[in-house]
């Protein structure tokens, strides 16, 4: 289904707003980053670029997901990918 950018954005910054609320769910931040990666590289193509407005979405969700991570120690184990 494709989107505007607008859609885009809004739906990037709902993400992000959902990451505040559960941010010790680990597993769904995982999944969303990996959603986030497919989304950037499909909607920039091979050396695209991408809105500012995209980008500053991006980094937000980037910022938060680093919060959360790091207010959850680190576990010994097995990493994920």
């Amino acid at each position: 289904m494709a989107m505007t950018q607008q859609e885009a954005t809004d739906k990037l910054m709902k993400t992000n707003e959902t990451l505040v609320k559960v941010g010790n769910e680990t597993d769904k931040l995982i999944e969303v980053a990996k959603k986030l990666k497919e989304q950037l590289d499909a909607a920039g193509g091979p050396g695209g670029t991408i809105t500012p407005e995209l980008a500053q979405t991006i980094e937000a969700v980037d910022q938060r997901a680093n919060a959360i991570d790091a207010l959850i120690p680190d576990s010994p184990g097995p990493e994920r990918k």
